[in-house]
């Protein structure tokens, strides 16, 4: 091997050693600032819990519009129903003729208890004619007191008789009267239930007619929530949706066995107006005493036996803290909020969103976040 190779081969390995030593610096130097040494807090949004003394809740019960007069109509008579004027939907006011019946036969009847009148009348003014004549033969002496007592009584007898034919006459007249369907209120024809030709007898009902102008609202109550209700005291009805403030008419006395309810009847403004039988819903507040507080729905994990869990912060510093778990129970829920109770001190800090990826014992850096709740 020559002098010249073994120094171009030392000059090599000489340049290769200082490359890699070169390398290895600049390796080191780029990756020493990218390691971080310590682990940075998690950032949690958190709300305090306030403790109360109980909540209020809404507590509803069903019930239904009424008209203020909500009739089955028929005729007092009996006979073959010849008209009905109105039909269903249409508006009638009181006095009006709604049917009629044939009163064909009740004419004749009452034709004949007139006719059976005048006759007594004349016959009545033929016996005080004759009454009067004998009065005058006793005076003189030409007439037996058994003639006089005679004419008397025929007299009073016909007397007796046209007041039965008066009555007969009037009856009649009645039975025609009766036999025209007239409206009782201003209302609406809801129902047309028999048709021309139909032989009716009173206890059959020809048309339902509902009254105009202000509506009521039947409701069923519990008995203690009925014991607080003040006769025309305002309270809130819902109807589709939207509360109208109703006036409280009455409270009944008796409790239904069906429902266990007491009927309570209120009184809807006049410029409301719902359909007759619509659902509504009577609207009270009750207040609940239990120690508790109010914490919005996202701080809470289903957690074992009923109870939910929630995480709290014990604080280290004003940058940092460390979470721990409590365990609550919900007492009632609203739409984003509920009341709980359990070992949760007063203010104290809860975790309000985010809960999946915490855990017991973890580092995590507290932001408030804005509570409101209605």
């Amino acid at each position: 091997m020559s002098p010249k190779f073994l120094f171009t081969t030392l000059i090599s390995a000489t340049v290769a050693l200082g490359i890699i030593l070169f390398g290895s610096g600049a390796i080191k130097a780029n990756v020493r600032p990218t390691i971080a040494t310590e682990t940075q807090p998690l950032p949690v949004s958190v709300t305090p819990f306030t403790l109360e003394t109980g909540y209020e809740t809404e507590i509803q019960f069903l019930g239904s519009v009424q008209a203020s007069s909500d009739s089955l109509l028929g005729f007092e008579v009996a006979g073959r129903l010849d008209a009905v004027t109105v039909r269903e939907g249409d508006y009638v006011s009181r006095g009006q003729p709604l049917g009629q019946l044939d009163t064909e036969q009740q004419q004749a009847a009452l034709r004949l208890a007139q006719a059976q009148r005048s006759e007594v009348q004349a016959q009545l003014k033929l016996a005080t004619l004759n009454r009067e004549r004998t009065e005058r033969l006793v005076n003189q002496g030409l007439a037996s007191k058994a003639d006089q007592d005679d004419a008397n009584l025929t007299t009073a007898a016909l007397q007796a008789r046209l007041q039965t034919t008066e009555a007969n006459v009037s009856n009649a007249s009645i039975i025609i009267d009766k036999s025209t369907l007239v409206a009782p209120f201003n209302a609406v024809v809801a129902e047309r239930l028999l048709e021309p030709g139909t032989v009716v007898s009173p206890n059959n009902a020809v048309l339902r007619l509902v009254s105009v102008g202000s509506r009521e609202v039947h409701v069923g109550i519990a008995p203690k929530f009925a014991d607080t209700l003040v006769v025309g005291e305002s309270y809130s009805v819902s109807i589709e949706g939207e509360r109208v403030p109703a006036i409280l008419r009455t409270v009944g006395d008796a409790i239904d066995t069906r429902t266990l309810s007491t009927l309570a009847v209120f009184t809807l403004p006049t410029d409301v107006s719902p359909r007759v039988g619509q659902t509504v819903t009577l609207v009270m507040t009750e207040q609940v005493y239990a120690q508790g507080g109010w914490l919005p729905l996202s701080a809470l994990l289903e957690g074992d036996r009923g109870l939910w869990t929630v995480f709290t912060i014990t604080a280290r510093n004003k940058e940092s803290a460390q979470l721990q778990r409590e365990s609550v129970e919900v007492l009632h829920s609203s739409q984003a909020y509920a009341y709980v109770r359990g070992t949760l001190a007063n203010e104290a800090l809860v975790v309000s969103a985010g809960l999946q990826r915490l855990s017991p014992g973890m580092t995590v850096e507290p932001i408030p976040s804005i509570r409101v709740r209605d």
